[in-house]
């Protein structure tokens, strides 16, 4: 099943899988992914968005990842600066965003209603309320549910997660690829059994969700 977010590690990128970055170190690595995005977490947050906006015209197949609101880090106005600059540099150059969000879901929801226009959209690790979910559907965003999924209250609504657009990731850390097999196997067989979905079916709905991620 294709990935629809992980990070980097040492070995090669791989064409199964969405790599995200959330340090400037990392860009030059992703830039040679067959599925790569540029980002920052809202710990590290520059100036401006002009490195970004280079990097991504210079390089047509990057997306923007991960960017968002974080409540452990200061400085909340900046990072909603940021990210509303993100969103329109993606807007203007048609690429998709996969958006991090910590503890601020409400204020993020209010800044993606109060754009003008919103780029192709992706949650990633989305464990917020089903009411969030629905306000963010109405937002043609897509739900990326990860492994933190099954301890959330979340996992509580069942076969219901699949009413809204969804799709799976692992969001695979560790530097090296030990484990990362297993565990994303795991993942998709513990949610095929939650939802009732066949294994075919959410190979299928990644790999739609990647089309429309990528293109």
């Amino acid at each position: 099943m294709f990935d629809l977010h992980r990070h980097l590690s040492s070995a090669s990128p791989s064409h199964a899988c969405f790599y995200a970055t959330s340090r400037k170190e990392e860009w030059e690595t992703v830039i040679h992914a067959p599925y790569g995005a540029i980002g920052l977490l809202p710990s590290q947050l520059p100036a401006g968005v002009e490195e970004l906006h280079a990097l991504l015209v210079a390089h047509p197949h990057l997306q923007i990842g991960e960017v968002g609101l974080d409540r452990r880090f200061p400085h909340p106005d900046r990072q909603e600066s940021f990210l509303k600059e993100l969103l329109r540099v993606a807007v203007e150059l048609e690429r998709s965003v996969t958006l991090h969000c910590v503890r601020r879901e409400g204020r993020l929801l209010q800044i993606l209603r109060g754009m003008e226009r919103l780029p192709r959209l992706l949650w990633h690790s989305f464990g917020g309320s089903y009411e969030v979910a629905r306000e963010a559907a109405r937002l043609d965003v897509i739900l990326s549910y990860g492994p933190r999924l099954k301890h959330s209250k979340l996992s509580g609504e069942g076969k219901r997660l699949t009413r809204l657009p969804f799709g799976l990731e692992s969001d695979h850390e560790k530097p090296t690829e030990d484990g990362y097999p297993e565990i994303w196997q795991a993942h998709q067989r513990w949610f095929a059994e939650l939802t009732d979905w066949s294994l075919d079916r959410l190979v299928r709905n990644n790999d739609e969700k990647r089309t429309i991620l990528a293109h």
